[in-house]
């Protein structure tokens, strides 16, 4: 790790390209890229140093010049006119560069986690699929929309340059880009018609802490390894080892065990009416097992010959979905206790010894807490075979197993969001974020929150830092920085996504020049990658279109809570931005939550009076003191401004604690 970390520091330090003389560039100056209009576009790069630079761009033949330093660095500054184009850069030191099919335009950095990362072609291998995908794809001919995509990169340190590059939308290009990114730049696109570049830089199931500096996130205390610094590394190691104590203890407290030997079911083969047959692989939900969260085990017997005896032995289970303990013969073999392991394939070698000529027993115990439990890969992925043979003899077939204890009656397992180099605070700034700095943009859309449901309170300051961290290090001054709430999904844990969704807000509220997309009724209860990426990219696109280029018509935000006043035994509740009136389109009111002085809230009865507010009540609480909306993690909700626009989630106490 520390020679990793030596590695990372002089890429950072430019030593890789300065000692060659040549002139370099990173990569997301390039051809075919879209630089911000009417502006001062940085260009950057590396050379020997002490060597000057020149830097002409087409449109105006104006030459600026610059001198490396004594680290090779050296950058130069163009002055971009109204949006055209192409044009060419010409940049000359010791060697020439000429970048061509430059376009200039309104250029807006796309980052997050797997909302945002989601392709136009969508995950249908993990039932994720886009609405409308082909149709969008097949129609995805602009040839003045630029897309970069910064390849998934994390480091310790800083460094100055990414994987990537620029390419100009089409079918092809496009299947693989941002959905939400790209139907925000074609929202764009249409209504300016002027060039769209689109860097998108994102992540699926990160953490905001991990997307900011450390110089930032060393301010909160939960990330700094001393006072008012986080040294990423250390991170990562204090974080593991305390995960990993919590999860030993988990782990036995809820009968999963990785003791050695194991029990006593694993020492023979079974039977029993307990145990029944399935195929394996399989998904539990397409056996006899069912949709399940909880425990099973498995076990099936297999022969070898005597020529295997006391040789090196593999077995290869392929991904469990989501943790396991295997033995043989009663011996155990390896472990997998992370809920993040689900899509790692099981390699598990047997210790001399451990197989007889005949007849083994190999016993498999799995623990599932939300994803689609079973040995789940595909029949080839389960074999056993001598180490070093690639082949061997299948495992795939018909196993034994039996449920051993459900999750809904055991104790929440651990967590431990950042127990992962992407979700180490400062590790997706330094390799994702940092190599595009200065790049000029216009401003920036992020679609994040998921993995920061665990803290709610807490997102307030790391959401609201990670901002004003990208804002000073682009010394733009406050660019546009637009944001999606996370959507209704059944989390199925006791985390507050309410107190996340009001964070979000309170960073809107807090931070000048930002917004906020609230998708309340674009959510899917079981999937957490809702298929209607173009409502949400086109609901950024609004906020843009409205606030940052002069369409003063264009709707960009639904209701938001604004006060309450307490009516004998019921509340009235008013909003701003309602845009001609509230409605729910014809439909019952839900996601309404009423409370008295006593903080325990019920389901409430609501209605719009009027078009200008909400009445609620519930005759079960004569005195109602607070109302919630919206509140819960599976609350898809239905009130709306005239325009089609939803309501914000919101609350009108302060018990943080109910």
């Amino acid at each position: 790790m520390k020679s990793l970390k030596l590695i990372l520091v002089f890429c950072a330090l430019g030593v890789f390209s300065g000692a060659i003389g040549q002139v370099k560039l990173p990569a997301v100056i390039g051809s075919h890229m879209v630089l911000q209009q009417k502006g001062d576009a940085p260009i950057w790069g590396w050379a020997k140093a002490s060597e000057q630079v020149s830097v002409t761009g087409s449109w105006d033949e104006q030459t600026v010049t610059a001198t490396a330093g004594s680290d090779g660095k050296w950058m130069v500054k163009l002055k971009t006119p109204v949006a055209g184009g192409p044009y060419i850069i010409k940049i000359s030191g010791k060697n020439k560069i000429v970048l061509e099919d430059i376009l200039i335009g309104e250029v807006w950095l796309c980052s997050g986690q797997s909302n945002m990362e989601m392709p136009l072609k969508g995950w249908p291998q993990w039932g994720g699929p886009i609405d409308g995908s082909a149709e969008a794809i097949a129609a995805a001919n602009y040839p003045t929309m630029r897309l970069f995509t910064v390849k998934k990169a994390t480091s310790f340190v800083p460094v100055d340059t990414c994987s990537g590059q620029w390419e100009t939308c089409t079918p092809l290009t496009a299947a693989d880009f941002s959905a939400t990114g790209y139907f925000f730049g074609l929202q764009l696109l249409q209504k300016l018609n002027i060039p769209i570049g689109l860097i998108h830089s994102s992540w699926g199931g990160t953490a905001a802490e991990a997307w900011t500096s450390s110089e930032y996130v060393s301010q909160i205390p939960k990330f700094a390894t001393t006072p008012g610094k986080c040294d990423p590394e250390l991170f990562y190691k204090n974080a593991i080892d305390t995960y990993y104590k919590e999860q030993e203890k988990w782990v036995k407290s809820i009968g999963f065990g990785f003791t050695d030997p194991g029990p006593a079911w694993t020492l023979t083969k079974v039977s029993g009416a307990e145990w029944s047959d399935i195929p394996v692989p399989a998904e539990w939900s397409k056996t006899s097992v069912g949709a399940y969260t909880g425990i099973v085990d498995y076990q099936m017997t297999f022969k070898i010959s005597k020529g295997w005896v006391g040789k090196e032995v593999v077995v290869e289970l392929g991904p469990i979905d989501e943790m396991d303990v295997a033995w043989i013969n009663g011996k155990l073999i390896g472990s997998h206790l992370n809920p993040g392991d689900y899509a790692t394939p099981r390699v598990y070698e047997i210790p001399a010894g451990v197989l007889k000529a005949g007849e083994n027993v190999l016993s498999v115990q799995v623990a599932n807490a939300t994803g689609l439990g079973g040995i789940n890969g595909k029949e080839k992925d389960l074999k056993i075979r001598l180490k070093k043979s690639k082949s061997g003899n299948s495992l795939a077939g018909t196993w034994k197993v039996r449920k051993a204890g459900t999750f809904q009656t055991l104790p929440p397992m651990p967590d431990c969001v950042n127990c992962n180099y992407p979700n180490t605070p400062t590790m997706l700034y330094n390799g994702m974020i940092k190599p595009v700095i200065p790049f000029a943009i216009k401003g920036a859309i992020w679609y994040q929150g998921e993995s920061n449901r665990y803290d709610g309170l807490l997102y307030r300051k790391i959401f609201t830092g990670m901002i004003n961290n990208w804002r000073h290090d682009w010394n733009q001054g406050n660019f546009p920085f637009y944001f999606v709430q996370i959507a209704p999904y059944n989390y199925q844990d006791k985390f507050s996504t309410g107190l996340l969704r009001e964070a979000q807000e309170y960073a809107m509220k807090t931070l000048p020049n930002t917004g906020m997309v609230v998708t309340m009724d674009l959510g899917n209860l079981k999937n957490i990658h809702p298929g209607n990426k173009l409502d949400v990219g086109n609901r950024l696109a609004n906020w843009a279109l409205a606030k940052d280029y002069g369409l003063v018509n264009t709707s960009h935000t639904g209701p938001m809570y604004r006060t309450m006043q307490v009516e004998s035994n019921s509340i009235r509740i008013m909003f701003d931005y309602m845009s001609g009136g509230l409605t729910s389109f014809g439909n019952d009111l839900v996601g309404f939550q009423i409370a008295g002085a006593d903080g325990v809230f019920k389901p409430a009865k609501a209605y719009v009076d009027d078009a200008k507010s909400v009445i609620v009540y519930n005759p079960e609480v004569p005195a109602p003191v607070a109302v919630r909306f919206g509140w819960n993690s599976t609350d898809v909700t239905n009130l709306f401004n005239i325009l089609g626009l939803p309501a914000a989630p919101f609350r009108t106490d302060k018990w943080d604690n109910k």
